[in-house]
């Protein structure tokens, strides 16, 4: 299957079989016309509804109580189908986009296809079904401001998946208090990833950006123009350790230490 075809078949799908649908073979002889997705399908249920401002993740204090470490994984969950619809959307935005970097992509999404379902897994042990609580339009709200594939990893890899090198160990450790070790090696796992997913984003953050900038200000004044600002690249507190493992410069983490 082309890569062109899967990413309409994922932004099209209407159940949660087709949102995680991964071809045993993936080509990209033929990208495909430019195309930008309006709005992805969902299943029945599974819309995006308006988030109002008390619908906030509960406290860290109070995730012994196995409703809420469920809601927690529900809105993770979220996020990570997010994240699934908005990588498809990029393989139809950009077909002139390197070989390289569209194929890097692909193998992403598939991670966090495997997210989502190692998500619904933990919640279905909870008690609790994916799509029973509601659901955020949340990242998909910047995809018009992804002109480009260096503002997609300055806003996906570089922000949002930077955050989660702090959120995930935050949680990983919430859940550990909690006794709830299949949670906390959940937690793991994403980490792990994300810390993938950072590296791969600063590869191509060089690739892509004015040779004259470095990668601290190319990333900020990127980030400018998708309505993100640097504070959404981490979490409560800076976790330093996992972004030295993606390979981010000292400068950065000070930076966004400061903020």
């Amino acid at each position: 299957m082309e890569l062109h075809e899967w990413a309409k078949r994922l932004l099209s799908a209407e159940t949660m079989g087709e949102k995680l649908l991964q071809p045993e073979e993936l080509t990209d002889h033929s990208p495909g016309p430019k195309t930008l997705w309006k709005t992805p399908s969902r299943p029945p249920g599974m819309h995006f509804q308006k988030r109002g401002r008390k619908e906030k993740l509960p406290p860290l204090q109070e995730l012994t109580d196995p409703d809420k470490r469920a809601a927690c994984l529900h809105r993770f969950c979220g996020h990570e189908l997010l994240a699934v619809e908005i990588m498809a959307y990029v393989l139809l935005a950009f077909p002139e986009a390197p070989p390289l970097f569209r194929k890097a992509l692909a193998h992403q999404l598939k991670e966090e296809q495997e997210h989502v379902q190692l998500y619904m897994d933990e919640m279905q042990r909870l008690g609790l079904q994916f799509g029973e609580l509601p659901l955020y339009t949340h990242f998909w709200v910047h995809t018009p401001y992804i002109r480009s594939p260096l503002h997609f990893v300055s806003l996906m890899n570089l922000t949002f998946e930077m955050a989660n090198l702090d959120f995930a160990p935050i949680y990983g450790r919430a859940f550990e208090k909690a006794g709830d070790d299949s949670a906390t090696q959940l937690m793991a796992r994403i980490l792990k990833d994300e810390i993938g997913h950072v590296r791969l984003g600063l590869h191509w953050l060089k690739k892509f950006k004015s040779k004259e900038l470095s990668e601290w200000d190319a990333w900020k004044e990127t980030l400018e123009t998708t309505l993100l600002i640097p504070k959404r690249a981490k979490g409560f507190y800076v976790h330093e350790e996992p972004r030295r493992k993606a390979g981010v410069p000292e400068e950065w983490i000070q930076q966004l230490q400061s903020l």
